[in-house]
């Protein structure tokens, strides 16, 4: 039975981007890409979609990526966040770290090699996430009484 493609949700205010990205992602893997203009469209999308990766830009107008992390965590989602930008990894690394984000990758460079690293970075989050997520649910059935069973 084939596995379900990855369901991303891009974010990125700049069309060529969002264009690149959905092209390149589905050369490194099976992919299933929505992508956003603003931190607002993706938003209304997470309210009605589930996705299992969000990857999105740091600098965009009216809301920047760490804004948007910060809104998406504070509605409860816990979905991997991996930011690709094109500012300098120092500038901003440690405030996605510090957000919550799970990796960060540099836009720049050679394209075959930045959506390599990005597809791989995909696939950590995820595995990471679901490793995290079974070990709370065994924790949270060996926490409740047999009688509940």
């Amino acid at each position: 039975m084939p596995e379900k493609p990855i369901r991303v949700l891009h974010v990125d205010d700049q069309r060529l981007w969002r264009s690149t990205v959905s092209d390149y992602l589905t050369l490194f893997g099976d992919y299933d890409i929505t992508s956003a203009e603003s931190g607002e469209q993706a938003l209304d999308f997470l309210r009605t979609n589930p996705f299992d990766i969000i990857i999105s830009d740091y600098q965009m107008p009216e809301m920047n990526g760490i804004e948007f992390l910060h809104l998406v965590r504070k509605r409860g989602t816990s979905t991997p966040f991996i930011f690709l930008s094109g500012i300098r990894q120092e500038d901003i690394e440690g405030d996605a770290k510090e957000s919550g984000a799970d990796f960060y990758v540099m836009k720049t460079g050679d394209p075959s090699v930045v959506f390599s690293v990005l597809s791989e970075k995909i696939h950590q989050a995820i595995a990471r996430y679901t490793t995290v997520q079974a070990v709370m649910n065994t924790q949270m059935e060996d926490s409740v009484p047999s009688s509940f069973l």
